[in-house]
């Protein structure tokens, strides 16, 4: 168990996790939808976004259609 008390996340191999975020610009309101139970991890999932946005252009002019970000060294195969 991590020191904050929460596991590690196990992700079966090939499994996929989605961290939804949706602004409304109408109101100002923003909805998060995924393991929200588990902050380190979508914190984990949120920095890997980052480097994904700050990586697509130089990935864009490759032709490279997904965008690489670093794996999450937390997260172990089932």
């Amino acid at each position: 168990m991590a020191p904050n008390g929460h596991n590690p996340t196990q992700i079966a191999p090939n499994a996929g996790v989605t961290l939804t975020i949706v602004f409304d610009p109408a109101s100002g309101n923003v909805a998060v939808n995924g393991p929200i139970q588990n902050p380190m991890f979508c914190y984990g999932l949120l920095e890997m976004a980052r480097q994904a946005i700050q990586n697509f252009a130089a990935e864009q002019a490759k032709g490279q259609r997904i965008v690489p970000a670093n794996v999450m060294p937390m997260i172990k195969p089932a």
